[in-house]
């Protein structure tokens, strides 16, 4: 790491790129656009008569003036090298008792004994009645484990029943044991009106005691992506301590998978039922979210883990389909983190969300950071980040190819947090995934990072970014200063020297620059433009 003064000079040279590269853009052109008649003008003295000559006809060569992008393109193509995918995945093996589930709306309704004078019915409220030739009952029943149903009287009798369905065509048909011999038989003669909702609410997952019941296992993984900035060459990133689940516990995110996983093939399973049922997508939402929280409830009480572990990749760049995204990748540490969450006063607000990655990485390419004090409404601002468009679950489905997004707005407030955080709001989109991206102002440097968006989801445009102090302080801390170096400075040059149409010296600085970084995502496509006659001013 350099020393202040090296520091200093890095960090001046980043801006300089942005800040005069219109200027060093039309200087190029200028200069190969002069005249070429070297002869000097007089200023005094008698005016000469030239002599009539014959004009040779010339052959005039039209010059191409290349375009000079503006500061997103500037800022994109200089920075999104710097620009990483942040992975954060946590995995172990889970072993959880086969389930039953009890679905206590199969004994609703009225029944009427088949060969006898007699009626129960059982209520949604957990209540039932008895009437018949030994008299009129009434009390609490529950439907337990094991197709029990279990009696309790006013009078604080108790009698347990076995209790089977033996439907019969549209007939549903109930028969009670007791002891191993039939108590009793009986047909529904009245169904309460139950939604299929609450009969879901109602159901109950309980261990499968049988004796043919047996143990499932699974290897389980979740997890978070995000974006992230590199602000040092030797591997320093920052993102959102949300991206490295920081106020998560890894067992707890596991079984939220399963839970999801399992309730997601129960209400498949019951989607032809569904298909009748006029049940909207919302309501089927519910059904599918109440099975989530029991099975959630479930899987904490019986089940088991091993082999838990968490680990952090970042990704810079881009990647196609056809790359290996764990091999490209580079294993992280996170080296500091702040909190999603926090309370004020008994109440919950957002917290110092960030955190800061380190890579065993050299020669990386980095960004410029700026300040947010000056940041004020109506400012214009722009974000680079991965937003989760067909890209979240990019390390297992190979479909989709990686590469950073820019989205632009304008600064909409500044909003203080409970926790004294002076927020960015922003109209610039940040979408899933986006979240640890920088946030940049109109001199290309980064002066946030986007972070959330508001809970109410009918709310739009509207996101949020802590402002780039939060990291500072956080990088001073480990002692980490924002800096660029010898190959940011070779890329910068031949940055320069391809937007003036200079494919000479933009080839020589990005050779420069792969030599240095050897992985460098997008060096050689500006020496291969230049091969091919694609760069500015050429064509």
């Amino acid at each position: 790491m350099g020393s202040k003064s090296e520091y200093g000079r890095s960090k001046v040279s980043r801006r300089r790129v942005l800040r005069s590269a219109a200027a060093a853009v039309a200087v190029g052109i200028a200069g190969c656009a002069g005249s070429d008649d070297d002869t000097p003008t007089s200023t005094s003295g008698p005016t000469a008569t030239p002599t009539a000559t014959t004009t040779p006809t010339e052959t005039v060569t039209e010059t191409v003036t290349p375009e000079v992008p503006n500061i997103e393109k500037r800022t994109i193509q200089r920075d999104k090298a710097a620009i990483t995918h942040i992975n954060s995945r946590v995995s172990g093996t889970v072993a959880w008792p086969e389930l039953t589930t009890i679905y206590p709306s199969d004994v609703y309704g009225t029944w009427d004994l088949t060969s006898g004078d007699e009626q129960i019915r059982f209520n949604r409220d957990k209540t039932f009645t008895i009437t018949g030739e030994n008299g009129d009952f009434q009390g609490e029943y529950g439907v337990r484990q094991g197709a029990r149903i279990i009696l309790q009287t006013e009078s604080g009798g108790t009698a347990g029943y076995d209790y089977q369905r033996a439907d019969q065509g549209e007939t549903a048909i109930l028969e009670l044991s007791r002891n191993g011999e039939l108590a009793g038989r009986y047909e529904r003669t009245s169904t309460p009106d139950i939604e299929v909702i609450d009969a879901v609410q109602d159901a109950k997952l309980r261990r499968d005691e049988s004796e043919s019941a047996g143990t499932e296992r699974g290897h389980l993984q979740n997890g978070a992506t995000g974006s992230g900035f590199i602000v040092s060459p030797d591997g320093y990133i920052v993102t959102n301590a949300h991206v490295v689940l920081a106020d998560d516990d890894p067992e707890r995110l596991l079984y939220q998978h399963l839970a999801s996983i399992t309730a997601g093939a129960i209400r498949e399973s019951l989607a032809e039922s569904f298909a009748d049922s006029g049940l909207t997508n919302t309501e089927k939402g519910e059904i599918e979210n109440t099975l989530y929280d029991k099975l959630m409830d479930y899987y904490l009480e019986y089940s088991q883990l091993s082999g838990v572990d968490t680990e952090f990749n970042a990704l810079n760049g881009r990647a196609t389909p056809d790359d290996d995204i764990e091999v490209e990748s580079w294993s992280a540490e996170v080296r500091d983190q702040g909190t999603v969450v926090t309370e004020v006063d008994g109440t919950p607000t957002w917290g110092r969300d960030v955190a800061v990655l380190k890579v065993d990485q050299t020669n990386l390419p980095s960004v410029t950071m700026g300040s947010a004090e000056g940041v004020e409404t109506g400012d214009e601002l722009f974000v680079i980040g991965y937003p989760g468009i067909g890209i979240h679950d990019l390390f297992e489905d190979r479909e989709q190819a990686l590469q950073p997004t820019l989205t632009t707005g304008i600064v909409s407030a500044r909003r203080r947090l409970n926790s004294g955080i002076n927020t960015i709001q922003t109209d610039a989109a940040i979408n899933r995934g986006n979240s640890g991206g920088p946030m940049y102002n109109s001199d290309g440097e980064v002066v946030g990072i986007a972070t959330f968006g508001p809970s109410d989801a009918n709310i739009q445009e509207i996101t949020f970014g802590l402002p780039i102090e939060v990291a500072t302080e956080m990088l001073a801390g480990l002692g980490v200063e924002n800096e660029s170096g010898e190959m940011d400075t070779a890329f910068d040059d031949g940055l320069l020297a391809y937007w003036r149409g200079d494919c000479e010296t933009a080839t020589e600085k990005m050779e420069t620059a792969l030599e240095l970084y050897p992985d460098h995502p997008y060096a050689q496509e500006y020496i291969n433009d230049c091969e091919s006659g694609d760069a500015p001013g050429q064509g």
